[in-house]
Formats: structure tokens, sequence, C-alpha cells
């Protein structure tokens, strides 16, 4: 497509040379016969060049520069004045970053055509460079992301690791904490010491209870470590239950919801499909998604998780939702972004992360809040035979 150029001059006669002569190149021609009229054409055309005359009714040369420059700043300009002088040249190229400045009449026309393709070689240099560098930075933050995802991955596998090591060490002593605190209330129960009256029995049986508890405890919180970190490879899968692996997710979360003030609420349906996945991976998005939860939910709130069957496709819904303060409207399209945060401390990855392994299992991850009223946040994933498909009735988040 030819170049645009606009001729800017109040002399009919000299308007008709220069229109005649670039013609000759091929170039799309506009004219104006002064200051107001240009400015006009400007505001409203792309152009390429604008060549201009300095002293010229309703504005002068150096407001058609200023224009230029306001509306299209990779436009060249090339003054053309037959009042030439070094104040005038100053000013000009005081206005705007001119190519030329040429004096009138000029000694040979065919001057102005060789002047204006190296004008339009210039501009569309600067215009591909322009182009290459917002490439160059768009590769860049791309290649940042990516890194900063591998780097969490990394973290991942280093802490599935260092789980295993200590779930294995921890594992003797707790079989052993177990069975001798069994040990301990069986003999109480069957055997009560005489000095010890009703009071003082029933207060150490509840306290050998409670250790009994507690132990049990720490051997499932060791089994779910264990159990994290069997698979730290995104790649390694089998089929997994996943109510077992939000009930890990619990062993880890519960506390912190607690100790906040916030209630747990667990409605997990029986006889969910299996899906084909990374159980350690899984319980990382429910683990985020939980202490999410946690921290837009103020003390005296409700986290509750949801499971049920999905029949069209087959699979499993998983749905967190909180009491807590809601996101507004105009970040919900930003939240699965990486890097966006809404916390002071935030990383803006985990979201982010959750959302890459959720689609890792070909499923989708969705949200719907209210401002003042809570968050829900949807996990579909498909059953071992199943693909999956989108939901009509939830909004994307994506």
């Amino acid at each position: 497509m030819a170049e645009r150029i606009l001729v800017v001059d109040d002399e009919e006669d000299l308007r008709y040379v220069y229109v005649r002569q670039l013609r000759r190149d091929g170039y799309q021609i506009d004219t104006a016969a002064d200051g107001e009229e240009a400015i006009e054409k400007i505001r409203e055309n792309e152009y390429a060049v604008i060549l201009t005359d300095m002293r010229m009714p309703r504005k002068d040369g150096l407001a058609v520069i200023a224009a230029a420059r306001e509306h299209l700043p990779e436009a060249e300009i090339i003054v053309l004045t037959g009042h030439g002088s070094l104040e005038n040249a100053l000013q000009a190229f005081k206005a705007g970053n001119i190519f030329e400045y040429l004096l009138k009449p000029l000694d040979d026309i065919t001057v102005l055509n060789t002047v204006v393709a190296r004008a339009i070689e210039r501009r569309n240099l600067r215009k591909h460079n322009r182009e290459l560098f917002e490439q160059l930075q768009r590769a860049y933050e791309e290649l940042r992301q990516k890194s900063e995802a591998l780097i969490q991955q990394e973290k991942m596998s280093a802490i599935g690791i260092l789980a295993a090591g200590v779930a294995h060490e921890l594992n003797n002593p707790l079989t052993a904490v177990v069975g001798f605190a069994q040990m301990v209330a069986e003999k109480l129960r069957s055997n009560r010491p005489h000095n010890w009256d009703d009071r003082e029995y029933l207060r150490v049986l509840q306290a050998v209870d409670n250790m009994v508890q507690g132990a049990h405890r720490s051997r499932d919180i060791v089994a779910s470590l264990l159990r994290f970190a069997r698979a730290t490879k995104p790649e390694a899968r089998a089929p997994v239950d996943v109510n077992q692996v939000l009930r890990d997710a619990f062993l880890f979360t519960e506390h912190l919801l607690l100790r906040h003030g916030i209630a747990l609420e667990k409605q997990l349906a029986p006889d969910l499909p299996l899906v084909w996945g990374n159980a350690p991976r899984l319980q990382h998005v429910f683990t985020n998604l939980l202490i999410n939860a946690q921290q837009a939910t103020p003390s005296g709130g409700t986290v509750r998780v949801i499971t049920e069957h999905a029949d069209e496709p087959k699979g499993v819904w998983v749905h967190v939702e909180d009491t807590g303060h809601g996101i507004p409207p105009e970040e919900l399209d930003k939240i699965f972004e990486p890097f966006y945060t809404r916390k002071e401390q935030g990383t803006g990855l985990g979201l982010s992360i959750a959302k890459q392994i959720v689609e890792e299992h070909q499923g989708e991850i969705y949200v719907h809040s209210e401002v003042g009223k809570g968050t829900r946040f949807s996990v579909f994933l498909p059953g071992t035979d199943a693909e999956a498909v989108p939901p009509s009735t939830e909004a994307q988040v994506a």
C-alpha cells in the first residue's frame, strides 16, 4: 500500500508542484492550504511524512509540527520554508524532532523525492525497531514467568523429598508412641490404681485418650506426607480418590482455620469416580485454595468444601467456598495471572500454579464471587475415562 503524505503550504502553485513531483514515486498525497486545515487532517488521518511551510495564515508551521508530534508521533516531518533563518530553524527543531529543514525554492525538485524516501525509510526502521523491542519485552516477560514457575516446581519437588525424609524418620517412633499409648490406656481401664480417687482416675484416662488421639493424628499427618512425597514429578499419575486428597489437605489446613476462628465444613460425596492424576499436585491445589479462603475470611466465618458427582462429562466437582470479603468484578479476570496478587506479601503464583496443575489433569477451574458475601472456587476433574468439557453454569476465568 502506498505511503500517505501531507503537503502543507499556503501557495497553491507550490502545492501543485510538490504533489505532481511526489506522485511520480507512487505516494498518496493530501494537501492543506494553511496550518488549521493541516491540523484537522492530522487528527483524522495517518501520515508517514508531513511536508510543511513555516509561515502560513491560520496557524503556522510550528503549530502543525506540535500537532503532528501529539497525534502522529511516528510521522517524519520535513520543513520547506522561504523564510530561512537560524531562529526559524531552531524554533522548528525545538518544536519537534524534524527530519529535514529545506529552503524554497528548491534548486532541484527531485531532491524532494530523495528526502521523502529517506524520511520514510527512517520511519519504517524506527517502527520496525519498536516492534522488535515490544516482541523482546513480551518474550522476556514470558521467559521470566516460566522461570518462576519452574523455580516453584523445583521447590515443590524439594519439599516432597524433604517430606519423605522427615516422614520416614518419624514413622518408627510414632508407631511406638501409638502402641505404648494404647497399651497404657488399656491397662488403666482394666487395672485402676487403688490409691486414685474417681476424679484423678478420670482425669488421667482423659489425658491418655488425648495422647492416643494426638498420636493417631500425628501418624495420619506422617502418612499424608508420605503420600505427598510419593510422586513429585508432574507426569507421575495413578488413580486418585479426590476425597482422600482433600482429607490430606485438611490435615495441614484445618488447625490453621480453627486458630483463626473459622469453621471448616466438609460435605464429601461418597463413591466418587476416581481421577487419573497426581495426588500430591492436586493436594497442592486444594491446600492453596483452603489457605486463600482462610486469608479472605474474618474470624467467625465459614469455609465449606463440597465434592459431588459430575455426570456429563463424567468426573468430580470440588467446591471451596468462603464467607469472606469477596473479589471485585474487575479483578476476577486477573486472579489466575502469574504475579498478580491482592496480598501485601503475596507472590502472585499460587492461583496461577493451581490453574496450571488443574489443566495438566485436563480439568478446569472457575470462580464466582460477590463482594461482601464470599467467594467460591470450583474445580472440575474428569473421571478416568472422561474428558473435561466446561460447564455453562459457571463463569470460567482463564
